[in-house]
Order: C-alpha cells, then structure tokens, then sequence
C-alpha cells in the first residue's frame, strides 16, 4: 500500500473511530429523549425526514457515516412481531434540515444518496423495557459508507408495505428541545363557508418571521387541480352559477404552481416563501379553489392572516416531517407527499 492510500485510509478510519457512539442529536446516547414517535415502525408504509442542524450534529467538517440505529421508546413494545421493508436515504449539503415543504425531495440536499437500499427487516415482539434508554436495536447499515460534507444531516426513512400495518406500540426514541421564545406569533382565523363539498377546508401555518408560510386545503377528492392565492381585502361575493359558493378575498397574488390532488383526502400544500421582517403586523386573507377530472368547480372558505414574530431560540435545530398509511388509503412513500411535522423534535440516531 502506497503511503497515499495509507493516509488516507488513516482519516477514514479517524472519521469513523471519533463518531463511534454518537448520537444525533448530541448528548443522547445515555439519555432518554423526551418525546417519541409513532413513525415510521409503528403505522406502516410511512416515510419521516429527520432534519439535524449544526449544533446537533457531532461533527464539525465532514463526516463519514457507515450505519444508522435507532431505539425503542420507553414507552414502547410490540406484541407481534411484522415485516416491512426500510429505505434510508442521507443528505448533507444543501439539506434543508427544518424539513419546511410536504414535498420530500424539495427537503433533500444536493448530496442526496440512497444510503441502504430498499430491504426487508423482521422485528421479533418486544417487551415494555425496564432500564431507559433501550438499547440500540433498530440497525441500517449502508450499502457503501455516506460522507457528510456538512455539519448538518437530513435522514429520510422509509417503511413499506402492500397493505396499512398497525405494529402496536412500537414507538421511537426521539429528542424535543425547548426553546427561550420571545415575539409573538402570527394568527389565523377562518371565515365562510367552502363548497361542492362544504368540507373543503383550507389551513394557514408557519406565519411569522423567519418561517416558511404555506397554505394547505383537503378538497375531498382525487385528481384535482388546486390552486391558491392570497388578497388583501375581505369579501363575501356570491359566485354566479355555483350555489354556495362564495369569493371571499379578490386575488392578488397566485401561487405559481397549480396542485394536483393524489389522495383521496384531496391534500395540497403550497409554500410562499420565508416570511420576512417587514411583513410583521401585516394582514392577508387566502382562498383556494379547485377543478376536479369533470370539471366541476369547488371553493374553500376563506382565512384571514396576521403575521408574527415569534421565535422560539432553540439551542440546536431539529425537526422532521412525515405521513404513513391510515384507513382505506396506501400511503406510497415514493409518490405521496407528507403531511405533519414541525421544528422541534425528531428521531434519534446512534451514527457508527
């Protein structure tokens, strides 16, 4: 071996060596998180982004990575034992790690790399554990080592299955930070009524500085195209032709995507972009509407917003986003997009 490849071969085996028994976040590895998650063991198909920021990771530069493990919950067991085949993909660079779109692959760095291949895992019943925090049990060991070229890292985690799987208690270990918060947040208040159905509703979130504002709405229905935009006035106008269906704000500014609905929840989510400062105290109002496969035509109600400021000061971000299959519907971690999750909390990892 030339002493080139023997250097070398030196900083991967250091790189390793230093991250033996780190946890993401730091500081977790003889202690217990303080929340757990339901995703993605306990309801499968699902799929979760997991985002670490600099301060949560134990690495300042880069860092290689050759296998993920996670843990029970102390409040978690599993009676039966079940099968599901697990994805991981690893991102770095670029990642967005407050995991702010639904969209999962808006969320990936430009480093995006499929860690462990789709495979099946057999988890044998567990028992409530008595000693916390639970042992690493949960092992995905990378098909070729991730090499993270920035002190931050989004985990993307898979389950799969032909059918919706409820796996009793089977949560995951997970950390939730507090914050010091100051400001005060953005408000939302809802008004009309939304039509063909009236069970349309629309929602605002994420309004205060800083924050990626989006709107999102369940139409009720596949396969139509949605749309949304934001107005400066509140209206109550009749739409001609369309009983029960009223304007509620004058569009001023459309989102420039148009949604196509796959559930049949009729989800969509639109992001406007980081609120910035001057938008504190300032008022907007949304609607959306929508186009179903015939061409029938649906309205939202309306949703008067008030832009904040509150900011919660974090010692370290964390956060993660997800959805998994519930009811009549299979969730497709490939094709479907998410829908829950916040900044705050997410899934711990032992990286070796």
């Amino acid at each position: 071996m030339s002493i080139g490849a023997l250097t070398l071969s030196c900083i991967a085996v250091l790189a390793t060596s230093v991250l033996a028994q780190s946890t993401l976040p730091v500081g977790y590895s003889k202690k217990e998180g303080e929340y757990f998650r339901h995703v993605p063991l306990k309801y499968a198909p699902c799929r979760i982004q997991c985002g670490y920021g600099a301060k949560a990771t134990p690495w300042k530069t880069v860092q290689v990575i050759n296998e993920l493990w996670a843990r029970a919950d102390s409040v978690g067991y599993l009676s039966a034992g079940f099968s599901v085949d697990m994805r991981v993909i690893l991102s770095s660079k670029g990642a967005n790690i407050k995991t702010p779109s639904v969209v999962y692959t808006e969320n990936l760095g430009n480093d995006a790399k499929v860690f462990m291949k789709k495979k099946l895992y057999k988890f044998a019943p567990l028992n409530a554990g008595t000693t916390f925090p639970n042992p690493w049990t949960i092992r995905m060991k990378g098909d070729a080592p991730f090499v993270a070229v920035a002190p931050t890292l989004l985990v993307d985690w898979s389950t799969y299955s032909s059918s919706n799987q409820f796996n009793n208690d089977f949560y995951v270990d997970t950390a939730r930070v507090k914050g010091t918060p100051t400001g005060a947040y953005g408000t939302v208040a809802y008004y009309g009524t939304g039509c063909n159905p009236n069970t349309y509703y629309n929602f605002a979130t994420d309004m205060d500085v800083g924050a990626d504002f989006r709107t999102y709405a369940y139409t009720r229905n596949i396969g139509d195209f949605q749309l949304a935009w934001l107005g400066a006035a509140k209206t109550t106008t009749a739409i001609p032709g369309l009983k029960g269906c009223s304007l509620y704000t004058p569009p001023v500014i459309f989102h420039p995507t148009i949604g196509r609905t796959s559930e049949a929840s009729g989800y969509h989510n639109f992001i406007w972009g980081q609120v910035p400062l001057f938008m504190k105290g300032q008022r907007v109002f949304s609607q959306m509407a929508a186009v179903d496969p015939k061409g029938s035509l649906r309205f939202s109600r309306g949703a008067e917003v008030v832009f904040g400021d509150y900011d919660p000061h974090y010692p370290f971000i964390i956060s993660h986003k997800y959805q998994y299959g519930s009811g009549t519907t299979i969730f497709d971690p490939d094709k479907h997009n998410a829908a829950w999750g916040w900044v705050d909390a997410a899934i711990i990892f032992d990286l070796r």
